[in-house]
């Protein structure tokens, strides 16, 4: 991906939903669940609406008066751990650039991306084919 190219969630494999400040994301093939909170909630705000890293940075220069290379880093360790877990794609036409309130008193967080693996098995069960009598969530007996 370059600067300029749309950045979106990687459907159909990728299910998100901010809650709370919060974006609670999952990847339907991986079975991981994962949770970006404050700034990382608000940069997947503008996945969703298709932005480029380079307009992710300008909206974190402009929202908590950061240096260009403070900006840049925390967008590219983003997009790098977006990346690592298939959460992202590029395409598309690039939504126009966001326009950020500065709120006073809000303070920059480093974007994380936190990475939840408890839930793989009954994420990944199929609930049609793959569980028992009883229904989901519970599996068929191993054969």
């Amino acid at each position: 991906m370059t600067l300029d190219q749309p950045v979106r969630p990687n459907a159909p494999h990728v299910v998100a939903e901010i809650i709370d400040g919060e974006a609670v994301i999952m990847h339907l093939g991986s079975g991981h669940y994962f949770s970006a909170q404050g700034t990382g909630a608000e940069l997947w705000a503008l996945i969703e609406q298709g932005a480029t890293e380079r307009g992710m940075t300008e909206f974190l220069r402009a929202r908590y008066g950061l240096e260009d290379g403070r900006a840049r880093a925390g967008v590219a360790a983003f997009m790098a751990s977006l990346q690592q877990h298939d959460l992202v794609r590029s395409g598309g036409d690039p939504a126009p650039a966001p326009a950020p309130v500065s709120v006073a008193g809000v303070a920059y967080t480093e974007p994380s991306l936190s990475v939840f693996s408890d839930m793989q098995d009954l994420l990944l069960l199929d609930p049609i084919h793959d569980v028992s009598e009883a229904g989901w969530p519970m599996p068929k007996p191993a054969e």
